[in-house]
C-alpha cells in the first residue's frame, strides 16, 4: 500500500527529550516539512527511473520504504542544524546510509534490482531510459566534395 509520509512520522523517532529541544528552535518544523517534500520527491523519481509504476492519488511512497524516507529525512533534517552534534549519532547516519544503498538499487537498472509493491492507481507512462538509438546506418549524404564551393 502507497501512503503519505508526514513530519509526525520523522519527529517520533526521536526521544521525548530530543523532541522538545527540536520544537524549541526557530523554524524547525517549516524545514522538516520542506526536507521531507524533497525527499519524497526524489525517493518518488529514482522508484520511476527503475521502471517502477508510481502512485497518482499524490505525493505517496510505498509503506515498504517508510523507513528509508524517514532515515533520509531525518539526516537531512538533523545536518541542516549545525549544533545539534550530539543528535547525529551513528545509528542515525548508518540508518541514512544504508537508506540511501536501498533507494540506488531500486533505481538502477540491473537485473536483479528489488522492486517496489504496485500502487492502487497506476502511472502507466514509461520510465526514462538511458540508452542511445541510432536513427539508421545510411552512408553520409553531405561529404566535403559535395559541400565545397557553398561556403
Amino acid at each position: 500500500m502507497w501512503n503519505l509520509i508526514e513530519t509526525d512520522d520523522v519527529l517520533t523517532e526521536f526521544t521525548p527529550a530530543e523532541q522538545a529541544a527540536l520544537q524549541n528552535i526557530q523554524g524547525a518544523a517549516t524545514g522538516l516539512a520542506a526536507i521531507l517534500a524533497k525527499v519524497v520527491s526524489r525517493m518518488r523519481s529514482q522508484i520511476k527511473a527503475g521502471g517502477n509504476q508510481l502512485d497518482m492519488t499524490g505525493p505517496t511512497i510505498p509503506d515498504s520504504l517508510q523507513e528509508e524516507a524517514v532515515a533520509i529525512a531525518r539526516w537531512r533534517w538533523l545536518n541542516s542544524f549545525p549544533a545539534l552534534v550530539a543528535f547525529k549519532t551513528r545509528e542515525r547516519q548508518d540508518a541514512y546510509g544504508a537508506a540511501q544503498k536501498t533507494m540506488a538499487a531500486i533505481s538502477s537498472d540491473q537485473p536483479g534490482r528489488p522492486r517496489v509493491e504496485l500502487p492502487a492507481i497506476a502511472d502507466t507512462s514509461a520510465a526514462p531510459v538511458d540508452a542511445v538509438q541510432l536513427a539508421g546506418r545510411q552512408r553520409r549524404s553531405a561529404t566535403r566534395r559535395k559541400l565545397s564551393g557553398l561556403i
